[in-house]
């Protein structure tokens, strides 16, 4: 009765073991996924070309007149009488602009003016009776003591003195007349300060009067027009270098100069930091304003006819500069490359790659 018991156990105990994998289980393969047919990755793929690269840098400048003369009248609530100019006339110094109503200030001046003449002309004529007066005493005056013959001259002298210091004072009453005369036309009349052309005219209704302060025309002096940037680029820019600034979709082609040229103040500069640099217009420009904004293109760099790549082409692994191709299975491989300047979007290459090989631009 005790066999049957052994065998039960030896069985129980040879299942144990097989699910312990003491015993060799039978193989089971698990589901395999649904391989679809391979198919190569596209890219963009661009030849290795040869050609020039340029780096350059976009610089912004401001056009700054090198003299603006904004004019007014120092009086108020006068009319407005004449103007004598409009936008774009070229004006030279000392030239009369515009006028207030003068009255009768013309007349007057002219009356003063008169009245000098014919004091001048009385002071001349009393002095010629006096030269007449005295040779006539010369030759009549039998006295034979000298002395006697100096005090009559004297005495005869002394006359005319009298009434040439009278004349001399009307004349300077009237100078004085006529300066003051004078002083109330220059402050009814505008005249150019300065050789230039005229920018700005105010337009003049009938009945306007003056304001302290209202500026009516301004004249810029058209001997130089300037434009003036800020920029750490200063360095690259030496006096006598021709530029081509845009500025209101124009080209202008212009000249840098020095602050001292100019008449401005010469700065400090430092390296790295912002300073002044001014431009000279090959020929002086009336349709720009005061502050219109203007930009020049400068090359810090150049190559000629080297090996390059577009930008997007150029990867790092570990360091390592590379660039990327499609091997002819369709797979993607990468080789080192040396490169050099880079601009407009495109990568120099020194070493790593020939002209007309396919690298990978995406």
């Amino acid at each position: 009765m005790k066999r049957p018991l052994l065998f039960l156990a030896a069985g129980a105990l040879c299942l144990s073991l097989t699910g312990c994998e003491l015993m060799p289980a039978e193989e089971t393969f698990r589901t395999a996924p649904v391989i679809r047919e391979y198919a190569a990755v596209e890219h963009t793929l661009v030849p290795c070309t040869r050609g020039d690269l340029v780096l350059s840098r976009t610089v912004s400048c401001v056009y700054v007149p090198v003299r603006t003369e904004g004019l007014t009248f120092p009086l108020a609530g006068l009319r407005f009488d004449e103007v004598y100019v409009r936008a774009g006339d070229y004006v030279e110094k000392g030239q009369l602009l515009m006028q207030l109503e003068l009255g009768d200030l013309e007349a007057r001046m002219d009356a003063v003016s008169l009245e000098l003449e014919k004091l001048l002309l009385s002071r001349e004529q009393t002095e010629k009776r006096r030269a007449l007066a005295l040779r006539r005493l010369e030759v009549t005056d039998t006295s034979v003591d000298p002395d006697v013959r100096k005090k009559n001259a004297a005495e005869l002298n002394s006359g005319y003195d009298e009434a040439v210091e009278d004349i001399d004072d009307a004349v300077s009453i009237a100078r004085l007349r006529y300066a003051d005369l004078q002083d109330q036309l220059k402050k009814r009349q505008l005249r150019s300060p300065i050789d230039g052309t005229v920018t700005y005219v105010r337009k003049i209704k009938d009945g306007d009067v003056t304001t302290l302060g209202g500026r009516v025309i301004t004249v810029v002096d058209s001997t130089m027009s300037l434009f003036r940037a800020e920029t750490d680029l200063w360095e690259m820019f030496n006096p006598g270098d021709s530029v081509t600034i845009t500025a209101r979709k124009k080209e202008y082609e212009a000249t840098v100069v020095t602050a001292e040229e100019v008449g401005a103040p010469v700065q400090e500069r430092t390296p790295g930091k912002k300073a002044y640099v001014y431009f000279a217009l090959a020929e002086p420009t009336f349709e720009l304003e005061d502050s219109d904004r203007g930009s020049l293109t400068i090359v810090l760099d150049a190559r000629e006819d080297v090996l390059r790549v577009p930008a997007s082409a150029i990867s790092t692994i570990n360091g390592q500069t590379v660039v990327y191709y499609q091997r002819e299975d369709g797979m993607k491989a990468y080789k080192n490359v040396v490169t050099g300047l880079e601009a407009q979007d495109m990568v120099q290459i020194i070493e790593g790659l020939e002209e007309g090989e396919l690298v990978i631009a995406d």
